[in-house]
């Protein structure tokens, strides 16, 4: 079979993890604070703004906690999103909005979030579809003018940039994932980037229980209160959510090997591109701006024939997908809104596999098999 993702492991993961294994701290310790300063400098951006995590789904639940969303909120969400933060935003009360994206590149647009703004709107929650940056100077723009927050879930684009600026940390806040089915893996794992210095406190320190940074280093107890080092003190409630070295160390190995990985799916996504752009039954993605960098997370195909498609490929051992059904179509959310592109892209769009481990041989039967398809249907 034919996997639409598969992660990248081997024997420097493995050395490394012996290394942490050797240390005698499998725990949060230095490996943790060595991968958050590197992925931070990958995305030329400052370490002290970036804090690790279990995964993207704790940071998402963070996000809706720090802003402190509530039943007079409403919160903006692209219905083509995870289903993590509707999660998040209903656990809290808050009313769950949803707008329209762009039919064929999949992202919200300033126009799109424009139609849904009220006095009531406290947030919203871009997703950079696929690796594929928002055009987000409007959004920004937009954003700042009705005093509304902006979370990024950059959980798909671990090195994608727009206008030379990291996709993630061009919000209030900002989220990636490392999970077994991302580019960069560390099995389970997040990092959150926090544009103020104060919700970097208040998030680290939710995340370990609300104990403060130098109480959770053992250091200055005096500076913080406390007559020793086993005293406990807290500055809020907070969870057990943070990396361990484990994680982390292969997150440093991983890093190392990121550029690689995004080069070689750049050559998969460009040749899908080149080769289904001729079959004039198939929509492909827009053209990528030159002043746009992505990291390659999904290529996706649009049709009329998506789910005849779909089981001729998994029966000739190609497994395809939709990444991700319209949370406003979800029953539980009970939202009784219509959004034409959303709906219409549940029905056409098919993610086809994506990652680093493919090779030609795989990459040119999806395409065969998809222009047989053509040829036998159509």
């Amino acid at each position: 079979m034919i996997n639409i993702f598969e992660p990248t492991l081997g024997k420097s993961e493995l050395a490394v993890v012996e290394a942490v294994f050797n240390s005698k701290w499998i725990g949060k310790g230095k490996y943790v604070k060595d991968f958050e300063r590197e992925f931070a400098l990958n995305l030329n951006s400052d370490p002290e703004h970036f804090v690790s995590t279990n995964s993207c789904t704790e940071a998402i639940f963070q996000s809706a906690e720090l802003f402190n969303f509530n039943r007079d909120d409403e919160v903006l969400v692209p219905s083509i999103n995870f289903i993590a933060i509707g999660n998040a935003i209903v656990a809290r009360n808050a009313k769950l909005r949803f707008c329209d994206v762009d039919l064929h590149s999949l992202n919200v647009t300033a126009e799109l979030i424009e139609k849904h703004i009220t006095r009531q709107t406290k947030a919203i929650y871009l997703n950079h579809y696929g690796g594929v940056s928002c055009d987000m100077d409007p959004i920004i723009e937009l954003c700042r003018k009705s005093n509304i927050i902006i979370i990024e879930d950059a959980a798909c684009a671990p090195y994608s940039f727009y206008k030379g600026r990291a996709c993630g940390t061009m919000g209030d806040m900002g989220m990636w994932s490392f999970d077994a089915m991302k580019i960069l893996s560390t099995m389970d794992g997040g990092m959150i980037y926090l544009q103020s210095d104060t919700n970097v406190d208040i998030v680290e320190e939710s995340l370990y229980f609300g104990l403060s940074r130098k109480q959770k280093s053992g250091i200055d107890s005096a500076v913080s209160g406390i007559a020793n080092w086993w005293e406990i003190q807290i500055n809020r409630p907070g969870r057990r959510s943070i990396m361990n070295n484990v994680s982390a160390a292969i997150g440093l190995s991983q890093l190392k090997k990121l550029r690689g990985f995004i080069q070689r799916r750049k050559e998969i996504y460009d040749y899908y591109k080149e080769e289904l752009s001729k079959l004039d039954w198939i929509t492909t993605p827009p053209v990528i701006p030159n002043d746009y960098k992505s990291s390659y997370y999904f290529f996706w195909i649009q049709l009329q024939q998506r789910d005849k498609l779909a089981l001729f490929l998994k029966e000739n051992d190609v497994y395809t997908t939709f990444r991700y059904w319209p949370l406003h179509m979800v029953k539980y959310f009970n939202s009784k809104q219509r959004l034409f592109n959303a709906e219409r892209i549940a029905e056409t769009t098919l993610n086809l596999p994506l990652h680093q481990n493919l090779t030609d041989k795989d990459v040119n039967k999806v395409v065969d098999l998809i222009k047989t398809f053509g040829k036998k249907q159509l």
